[in-house]
């Protein structure tokens, strides 16, 4: 399995946007009570023009994933916006190599922490969150925040 992670470019949004449903469409309206093509969808449209890297993560060219993360030097962290991955492509070290990128770019720029959301009833996520060492800081109306420092970096 051969990945490749490139930056998204406009004709990948569709994609993106279909990913992101098909993952998260039930946890984020059964979670936030929210319907997603009139509250959740509008609201990604206009953050994903506004903020943060995109990238999208291919094996043998095709698209599996993407990740989207924002740089704060002021916080010095990385903050995650969202890890999507094809579902047959979930729990085969995808979404590792990801946050091993990430950790890679964060002492780059010399940052401390990656920091991101995660919803209180994406089972999966917090249990691929806690295996990649991040810790469960603080629950907040829209999910629990995550962190993980770059000091506990070693695997």
């Amino acid at each position: 399995m051969k990945m490749k992670i490139r930056n998204a470019l406009t004709e990948d949004f569709e994609f993106i946007l279909d990913l992101t449903r098909r993952n998260m469409e039930r946890i984020v309206t059964e979670e936030w009570n929210a319907d997603w093509e009139k509250d959740i969808e509008p609201n990604f449209v206009k953050l994903w023009e506004m903020q943060g890297e995109k990238k999208i993560i291919e094996v043998d060219n095709r698209r599996v994933g993407y990740f989207w993360f924002e740089q704060h030097p002021e916080k010095k962290e990385i903050f995650i916006n969202s890890i999507q991955i094809v579902e047959q492509f979930q729990r085969k070290g995808v979404g590792t190599e990801v946050i091993d990128g990430l950790l890679k770019e964060a002492m780059n720029h010399n940052l401390e922490f990656i920091r991101g959301m995660v919803q209180k009833t994406n089972i999966h996520a917090k249990k691929f969150f806690e295996k990649s060492r991040f810790k469960f800081i603080e629950e907040t109306k829209s999910g629990i925040l995550i962190e993980r420092g770059l000091k506990e970096n070693t695997r």
